[in-house]
């Protein structure tokens, strides 16, 4: 009883650690900000905005509540390059995200998974997307390492780091909403052992997911 009891403090200290942690600075000009936001950020997606387009950027948010964006988009082979700069701020504890091009300001819900991972889903969105519900996970850019590729599990270089197989379906869950399991298969490239789970999305797509599970395989 004693271990239990120990136990379940232990995950309340650990939520209470990422969800009561925050702490909301106010700017000069009144607006807030979540210093947990601020940084460089890492990300992308899939068909989100556009069936068949990919997007990757780096996001940079400052402490004094602006942002500068740099996107790739990439579909049917070609690369397209963007940068876009604006401010950003928590108001009703909603992420706020104004474009100084457009004038537009996009809104999102936020959830700090921890300290190097941050999920946005959105709430109010400027532009048109291909999906009514769009969530994306930002990766702070330092977490990673050096000229390493963004470990978005798109091939064995990107695959994901787990700790067991129950981190691979929580990963597929959170990235890739209303997929149906096809197959899962093990592989070994380069000396390295890995999981692949093949899906099926809700347009009828497929994708596949690579993680790197050497961390404890075979030491069942």
């Amino acid at each position: 009883m004693k271990l239990i009891t120990m136990y379940f403090a232990a995950v309340i200290f650990s939520i209470c650690m990422i969800s009561c942690g925050s702490s909301i600075s106010t700017l000069p000009n009144g607006k807030q900000i979540d210093p947990r936001l601020a940084g460089e950020w890492v990300g992308s997606e899939t068909d989100n905005q556009m069936e068949g387009m990919k997007k990757e950027w780096i996001m940079t948010r400052k402490n004094d509540g602006t942002f500068i964006l740099d996107f790739t988009f990439t579909k049917d082979g070609e690369s397209h390059k963007n940068v876009e700069e604006g401010t950003w701020w928590i108001k009703d504890g909603k992420f706020h995200e104004n474009h100084e091009d457009s004038g537009m300001t996009d809104i999102y819900t936020y959830e700090v998974l921890d300290k190097n991972h941050i999920k946005f889903k959105s709430v109010e969105i400027s532009i048109d997307m291909n999906k009514e519900s769009y969530e994306f996970i930002d990766t702070r850019k330092a977490s990673a390492k050096e000229g390493s590729p963004a470990r978005d599990g798109s091939s064995y270089e990107k695959a994901i780091k787990v700790k067991n197989v129950a981190d691979e379906y929580k990963y597929v869950k959170d990235h890739c909403e209303g997929c149906q399991m096809e197959s899962q298969s093990l592989s070994e490239y380069k000396g390295k052992m890995y999981d692949v789970l093949h899906l099926k999305k809700s347009n009828g797509s497929d994708v596949s997911y690579y993680f790197d599970i050497n961390s404890f395989y075979g030491k069942w």
